[in-house]
């Protein structure tokens, strides 16, 4: 990888970074106001409409954003063509979920769906719009843009949520809230990208982009169902209450997921492609990256299932303190996050969307079932099923990185094993200290300082590998012609 590569990657990490360390602070502190002045009700009614809003969603992105970005050099008509495409796409599913809405009121039981889903459904149009500056900006690396856009339509959101739900709009709030984030979104990606539409709907072009991202397309349905099945399923067979103790659950245990999927994905995919034909420099960049992901992320996730319950308790309030045992079990099934979302990115960068598609089909199959086995039991027995269809997936998502690069689980897991080994005495640690205090927030700073003092300080002491290449890539940010990418071992 050259210089200027290195440069552009460092910056876009720091930047994406930044972006996405902000507006998800943004969106958890507008969920802990929000929290208290909502009830698991109101949380439950959004929660089950985001099957349905979701997969209209990716029927609007329909994986072309994705392939964009993988094209590296695109023409006026590639992007003209995705952005009519979207916009049309996203007029249409809208029409249909308007019809659709007395049939998902009626299925849940909720007459209250009817103009929640009518008012949610402008969503979609708004982010067809923002698809394809969205998408340039990513291919370019280029995430200051970025990273302002996200923060102010998160603040600005978070703002009139939290304004509406003081007044007793209830439910309302969070409806008006993820479309003022959606609009403002996309009115911010426009003016910082400065695209304008200036070619035409290609016929050739469309083909070409929906032939990478229709595996996409499949495979991201697939993902989505099999996640927000659980919601689904939690709705319809138990009470709206425990949808909204889940959905809190779940809501608090992506924010730190999606902030590493979010990083890795943007910096991954368009670096990993533009060393796609060097194996070398693509496996060397690869387990750099898993390397210092996991570091950071896997303690953070399992210190979460440990202090879930003071977590929730400070938060949000003790009315919440029904999410702690979700959150404790849906932390534990994020845990080897970093090793999905890289595995995942080095088969894109190869434009092998079809092997992407075939990972999917079996993991979320098998996801599928164990949930619907779940929720034949308890709204817990659906968390559970949620760990072990993760657990499943880490066996899946390395087979062709196995194929393809010759680095497969064993290999991935075992250069990770300091890293897993010292956040399980943090881990013990942690709960030693929490165990024993019941004032949830002296329980949760011993917890969090004690792990904390016990996981740097193993690592400092057996010269921990990860820990090195962390600090290397923190110096990287500061002195851009450090190399990030290290050589095949």
């Amino acid at each position: 990888m050259n210089s200027f590569l290195e440069r552009r990657a460092a910056s876009a990490t720091w930047w994406s970074a930044l972006e996405i360390a902000a507006r998800y602070s943004v969106q958890l502190l507008v969920l802990i106001v929000l929290a208290r002045l909502l009830t698991p009700a109101d949380f439950g009614l959004i929660a089950m409409l985001l099957v349905f809003t979701s997969v209209a969603a990716l029927l609007v992105d329909a994986g072309f954003g994705t392939a964009l970005v993988q094209k590296q050099q695109t023409t006026d008509d590639d992007e003209t063509t995705v952005f009519l495409s979207g916009l049309g796409v996203g007029v249409v599913v809208a029409v249909v979920l308007w019809l659709a809405a007395p049939a998902i009121a009626a299925f849940y039981a909720q007459p209250a769906l009817i103009s929640l889903t009518r008012l949610l459904l402008f969503v979609l149009p708004l982010g067809a719009l923002a698809a394809v500056p969205d998408a340039l900006l990513t291919q370019r690396l280029e995430f200051r843009s970025r990273a302002s856009a996200e923060v102010i339509a998160s603040l600005c959101s978070g703002v009139v949520a939290v304004i509406l739900a003081w007044r007793g709009f209830g439910v309302w709030s969070l409806a008006w809230q993820a479309i003022v984030a959606i609009g403002m979104r996309a009115l911010l990606l426009w003016m910082f990208s400065g695209w304008r539409p200036r070619g035409c709907f290609n016929v050739a072009s469309f083909r070409s982009l929906f032939g990478f991202g229709s595996y996409i397309l499949m495979a991201n349905l697939l993902n989505i169902i099999s996640l927000r099945l659980q919601s689904l399923l939690i709705g319809k067979l138990f009470d709206v209450r425990a949808l909204g103790y889940y959905t809190l659950a779940q809501n608090t245990q992506l924010a730190p997921a999606q902030f590493m999927s979010g990083v890795l994905n943007r910096v991954g995919l368009p670096v990993f492609s533009q060393v796609a034909d060097q194996p070398a420099k693509m496996l060397g960049g690869f387990r750099l990256s898993l390397r210092v992901s996991f570091f950071v992320f896997v303690p953070c996730m399992v210190g979460l299932a440990v202090v879930a319950k003071p977590v929730i308790t400070i938060a949000y309030g003790y009315s919440w303190v029904g999410a702690a045992p979700f959150l404790s079990l849906l932390s534990l099934a994020t845990v080897f996050w970093p090793l999905h979302v890289l595995n995942l990115a080095v088969i894109g960068a190869q434009g092998r969307s079809d092997l992407l598609f075939k990972l999917e089909v079996v993991k979320d199959v098998a996801s599928v079932i164990l949930i619907v086995i779940g929720s034949q039991f308890s709204v817990i027995a659906v968390a559970w099923a949620a760990l072990a269809s993760s657990l499943f997936s880490v066996c899946i998502n390395t087979w062709y990185s196995h194929k393809l690069l010759g680095y497969g689980l064993f290999a991935q897991l075992h250069d990770q094993s300091a890293t897993l080994l010292l956040s399980a005495v943090a881990a013990s640690v942690a709960w030693s200290a929490s165990h024993w205090l019941t004032h949830a927030p002296l329980a949760l700073l011993v917890a969090v300082l004690s792990a904390a003092a016990t996981y740097f300080g193993l690592a400092v002491l057996f010269r921990v590998k990860a820990l090195h290449d962390l600090l290397s890539l923190l110096r990287s940010w500061r002195s851009p012609t450090m190399s990030i990418v290290e050589p095949l071992e």
